[in-house]
């Protein structure tokens, strides 16, 4: 039916009798409805206290669940690995693929490759190239491609037990970008993956006269913190960094201890080929004065001894774990801020959490073996070592574990085991340690910090018997160190 249709509704206004009087029914106390008991003060106060306590609440779950990027909504919606669509920032993926890893430097094939991920062992007790590689978590068609760059320039079946010195520069998804095995004193054997349109690698065998010298570098941390740029500003190659951390791993953590002024002396050798630079060789001894620690090590050999690091007093200075299970890299000074450890309860389960880039290298604590790699919703990729000392760590959100341990894998302090990465139920690129003793768990900023329950030293102090010359053979080295400042 059309509107014009429709039958008109009567208005349903009441109409008031004419003469009735107006009146205030709440002037006049009706449609009050039951009178109000007064309340009382203390129960005033309280249910106010509850309120302000449900409001804190309210607004620390909305926290939570909407803006944290580790355990809010977001990490809540996949059970699979987190897709991360902005990479870029200071925390943007570490170890990536150079266009070309031959650099013109004629004796440093790692020259330009500092932000890849360096691996090296010795081909000795029978290890081939290929075991080596092997051992250093490179795939089995990456080894075919090296071996078939490397055979024409050297017989491979004489590398097996040689004892040579192999070092490799991998990128995060484990391609090797250069690759160098010393065959002799001075002989050197190198290969580097060339760009588009060259062969898989460029072999060059180099032998010059090798010379060693000894020096002491002196480095000052300036105001950004920062170890690697303290090196480059001494006009000493970027490697040293790494080299000068692992020393002193132990007892700091050279990523995030290190403050504007602290200050290192390092005795170290220095390689030579005819003359060019090769690399540096072993650190004889070093000394840090900062805000962290005072620190001396000095590499010795005890009569009948290991070599190993002790203090001036002749104690070890090696220990059953170290203080970072995140080996050093070098880091955009904007996200050093970034990279401090905090402490993350999950399910009733304590880590400590490391914010990373992804591909950042992640290193055992301590000597000891594989208890389980495995892959789970929440923790992503993992890996679980025991410890020879007890302890049991279990590494999570990995990028991949390198190579393929199994259970009983032997593991060796400071080895990379993993890269960090966003595998599970995180956002963001990271790795997560957890630290447990006999079945207990263990506050792992506690248990590598510097405080009274920081991890035992290990090996033999020097013998009271052997302390009069331990003083004397150190005694210039110590004086160097000190007119090195």
């Amino acid at each position: 039916m059309g509107l014009a249709g429709k039958p008109k509704r009567r208005s349903q206004v009441s109409r008031r009798p004419a003469g009735a009087a107006t009146r205030n029914r709440k002037v006049d106390g009706e449609g009050r409805g039951r009178a109000k008991t007064p309340v009382d003060p203390a129960e005033r106060r309280t249910r106010n206290r509850t309120i302000l306590a449900l409001g804190v609440l309210a607004a620390i779950n909305g926290y939570v669940f909407f803006g944290r990027g580790d355990n809010g909504l977001a990490a809540l919606s996949s059970l699979g690995a987190t897709a991360i669509e902005d990479r870029s920032g200071p925390l943007s993926p570490h170890a990536s693929a150079p266009e070309s890893a031959c650099g013109g430097d004629p004796v440093r094939i790692f020259d330009g490759l500092e932000s890849l991920i360096g691996l090296s062992t010795s081909l000795s007790g029978g290890y081939t190239l290929r075991l080596g590689l092997l051992q250093l978590g490179i795939a089995s068609d990456e080894i075919d491609g090296i071996e078939a760059g490397i055979r024409p320039h050297v017989d491979l079946s004489l590398l097996g037990g040689s004892g040579a010195p192999l070092r490799v520069a991998m990128d995060r998804h484990g391609t090797v970008h250069a690759l160098e095995i010393e065959l002799a004193e001075g002989h050197i054997l190198q290969a580097c993956r060339g760009g588009a349109g060259t062969e898989p690698f460029e072999v060059r065998n180099i032998q010059h006269p090798l010379r060693t010298d000894v020096e002491v570098v002196t480095l000052e941390i300036g105001g950004d913190a920062d170890l690697s740029k303290a090196v480059l500003d001494a006009q000493e190659k970027p490697e040293l960094a790494d080299i000068v951390a692992r020393t002193l791993g132990h007892d700091l953590d050279l990523l995030n201890d290190t403050r504007p002024g602290d200050k290192l002396a390092v005795m170290i050798e220095k390689r030579w080929l005819g003359r060019r630079f090769h690399r540096y060789g072993q650190v004889l001894a070093i000394r840090f004065v900062g805000s962290a620690a005072r620190l001396a090590y000095f590499r010795y050999k005890p009569e009948g001894g290991a070599v190993a690091y002790f203090d001036g007093e002749g104690a070890p200075m090696r220990r059953a774990l170290l203080r970072s299970p995140v080996g050093y890299f070098a880091v955009d000074p904007e996200a050093r801020g970034l990279l401090s450890p905090s402490i993350e309860v999950v399910q009733g389960r304590i880590g400590a959490v490391y914010r990373l880039p992804e591909g950042a290298p992640v290193i055992a604590l301590g000597d000891g073996e594989v208890v389980d790699v495995d892959e789970t919703g929440a923790d992503g990729r993992r890996i679980e070592l025991r410890f020879d000392d007890g302890t049991t760590a279990r590494y999570s959100h990995l990028m991949r574990v390198v190579g393929e341990p199994k259970a009983g894998t032997r593991v060796h302090q400071g080895q990379v085991i993993a890269l960090a990465g966003h595998s599970g139920r995180t956002p963001s690129d990271r790795l997560r340690l957890e630290l447990s003793r006999d079945g207990e768990p263990i506050d792992p900023l506690r248990a590598l910090g510097r405080d009274a329950n920081r991890p035992v030293t290990v090996g033999a102090a020097i013998p009271g018997g052997a302390r009069k010359r331990f003083d004397e053979d150190i005694a210039p080295w110590t004086r160097a160190l000190k007119l090195a400042r």
